[in-house]
């Protein structure tokens, strides 16, 4: 097994997401397979990654030379068969739990007894999801942040029967990453989820109520941290269909009413306005 190997698993939700997990893979000198729901799903996650590269290349993080063979270590494929050949696979599909739990079980009858399952899961359970396999002691958590390659951070949790040397390869592949590590328990929400849900639901819960307009907020964190996202654009950026259901899981996880999705949220999902990837949610994008 070469852990230098990756696949990433991706949907159509998550597509920002696996495209910078692949990136920054790929500039860890790791070859990584993208598997995603249809090709021209791969074909507009490589234009992606491109223009991601292409940008730090600008930026002067990257060189030409680098930028090439960074997009030469990649490919994408429809086939989740692929993920046999891999040392470590990292699932990042949408955080629905009926999703995430067929594709862990595909996972496991598909990859080799010897490959490490990585779920990017951060509302649901590692130890919930790794009894779904015969290798619950190969299966960890890697809470990769949509925000991971701005601030080099993740998270990692051990499910009850992770291995001292899957936890040790998790950090060595975050490392690789150039990513700090933060670890933490196994509990839905983590530790950023559970906190910056409570933050989100609070702002989406004053506009709905007309106490504050988004661009209010947006003045404020401006003033506070010039160079960061509001909680809201923050929203807009990862979809609020992932925010809802993350929601939605951590308010079945615990019952808690600081939990229940904002009924502005709801109304804006079902009218299709998620935020970046459709042009309009909390600010137009158009």
């Amino acid at each position: 097994m070469n852990t230098k190997d990756l696949f990433v698993v991706s949907s159509d939700q998550t597509a920002e997401l696996a495209c910078a997990i692949t990136q920054m893979a790929s500039c860890g000198n790791y070859t990584v397979t993208l598997k995603c729901e249809c090709e021209s799903g791969g074909q507009k996650s490589i234009q992606s990654i491109k223009a991601i590269l292409d940008a730090r290349a600008a930026a002067g993080e990257l060189k030409p030379e680098q930028v090439q063979a960074a997009m030469g270590r990649i490919r994408t494929t429809t086939h989740i068969g692929e993920a046999k050949k891999a040392g470590i696979v990292i699932e990042t599909v949408f955080e629905s739990r009926a999703l995430k739990e067929d594709a862990l079980r595909q996972l496991d009858k598909t990859c080799s007894p010897d490959t490490i399952i990585v779920t990017n899961t951060s509302t649901l359970t590692v130890t919930g999801l790794a009894a779904l396999t015969a290798r619950p002691e190969r299966v960890i958590g890697m809470h990769f942040i949509y925000f991971s390659p701005i601030l080099k951070v993740v998270e990692i949790v051990r499910g009850v029967r992770t291995s001292d040397a899957v936890f040790n390869a998790a950090n060595d592949l975050a490392r690789d990453l150039n990513l700090e590590v933060i670890a933490v328990e196994d509990a839905p929400g983590l530790l950023s989820t559970r906190i910056w849900m409570v933050h989100l639901n609070e702002a989406a819960n004053n506009v709905f109520n007309k106490l504050v307009d988004p661009d209010a907020l947006k003045k404020l964190n401006r003033t506070i941290s010039p160079n960061a996202y509001s909680i809201l654009e923050s929203a807009d950026f990862i979809g609020l269909d992932n925010c809802i259901v993350m929601l939605q899981n951590l308010y079945q996880a615990y019952g808690d009413p600081k939990y229940a999705p904002s009924p502005l949220l709801t109304r804006m999902v079902d009218a299709g306005q998620l935020g970046v990837k459709t042009g309009r949610g909390f600010f137009n994008y158009t």
